[in-house]
């Protein structure tokens, strides 16, 4: 029987630098990083991390940390100043305020307000577990009325407004992602298409070898940083911003500087052949991949990973896992400026895996690390 897995599997493609020695071609010394540890005091409860909090949602002030637990249907408040679980809030599965079509997705859009989303469900709520409104593009009558069956991938509510939304929209058997913007107050919407986006299709194939099935997508984002709306791709460095009170989107490219900016493996549209799949995939994943930009607010410059995977040469041969298993990686970290100008790349040694969620706070990066069971982060630590 046909194994189906989950439809979109994000390919978190990586690369190798050019080398990661002091002063060698010209390359800045790396930054000398120092590592601390920090547990969340759970006051008991089992906290969520089956997911390393990749849809965890913080605060403006980073003082609280909101994490879903998709299983139990609660939403945990991590004090992180305090280092401990401030409160559970409850929520319904099924019913009028159920989130049971929701929990694929949330962000804290304003005071206790959460957007969580779905595969084709997009609504408000409290946190008391009171459902205020749908909110996804579906709720637009001429929307709603096209018959493709689209789905917007964790929308972000535009800055400054109360009913405009924006996200990457995927329609099942195109290959061409686009952005979608709508306004549930004009009932309006419309669809975009990027360049980035096109860009995407190159990294995508659809695998079926008769008994496993599963599509690998080109790991596009839209994220709300620092106010500002970027759009980004895990294969390449380029990143196109939106900055508040505009309409359109700005190209920024990075030439400069020594880690390469954007990966060379291109995917067939199709693959039926499960050792060519491995293949592809290992060399892809061998090559660079850029993480999500993130704000520090006390330096004043972005933050942003890369990594390069690693695998054992002696195990090369395909595999029964339809995934090659990595060692390692090597890991890297690029600054920008608060007008994205790069400042500095550097090698993170300290760091032998792609970090998982993370954000900048107190002067740090904060990286969550599985301790046992127990959440807590490794926190980075370097001078400028």
């Amino acid at each position: 029987m046909k194994q189906l897995l989950c439809g979109l599997v994000f390919l978190f493609l990586a690369a190798c630098g050019t080398g990661g020695s002091s002063g060698e071609n010209g390359q800045a010394p790396d930054l000398d990083f120092t590592l601390d540890t920090v547990q969340i005091d759970a006051k008991g409860e089992i906290l969520f991390l089956n997911n390393s909090l990749r849809f965890a949602s913080l605060t403006k002030d980073k003082q609280y940390l909101y994490n879903l637990n998709s299983q139990a249907y609660t939403i945990e408040k991590i004090d992180l100043n305090a280092l401990a679980l401030d409160i559970l809030f409850p929520f319904e599965k099924e019913g009028p305020n159920g989130i049971g079509g929701y929990s694929l997705g949330l962000r804290l859009v304003e005071g206790d307000r959460f957007l969580m989303s779905g595969y084709g469900n997009h609504a408000l709520f409290t946190s008391k577990g009171e459902k205020l409104a749908d909110v996804g593009p579906e709720t637009i009558p001429s929307f709603a009325s096209e018959t493709e069956a689209g789905n917007v991938l964790f929308p972000v509510r535009l800055p400054g407004t109360t009913g405009a939304y924006a996200g990457v929209y995927i329609i099942p058997g195109e290959r061409e992602p686009q952005l979608m913007f709508w306004d549930t107050e004009e009932q309006t919407y419309r669809k975009v298409r990027n360049p980035l986006l096109k860009k995407s299709m190159q990294y995508q194939t659809d695998f079926d070898d008769g008994t496993t099935a599963l599509f690998i997508s080109g790991g596009e984002y839209l994220e709300l940083v620092n106010n500002k709306v970027l759009l980004g791709l895990n294969g390449s460095s380029d990143l196109y911003i939106r900055e508040p009170g505009q309409e359109g989107f700005y190209k920024k490219t990075f030439e400069n500087g020594w880690i390469p900016r954007e990966k060379e493996t291109v995917f067939p549209e199709k693959i039926n052949d499960r050792a060519l799949f491995q293949e592809l995939y290992k060399k892809a994943t061998e090559e660079i991949s850029y993480q999500k930009p993130i704000w520090d607010e006390s330096r004043k410059v972005y933050f942003r990973f890369s990594h390069q995977q690693k695998y054992n040469v002696a195990n090369s041969s395909p595999s029964d896992s339809l995934f090659p298993k990595p060692t390692g990686a090597s890991v890297y970290l690029t600054i920008y400026d608060a007008d994205f100008n790069l400042l500095r790349e550097s090698a993170v040694p300290e760091l032998d895996q792609p970090p998982p969620y993370h954000f900048a706070k107190d002067g740090k990066i904060w990286i969550f690390e599985n301790m046992g069971d127990e959440m807590g982060f490794v926190r980075l630590s370097f001078d400028l």
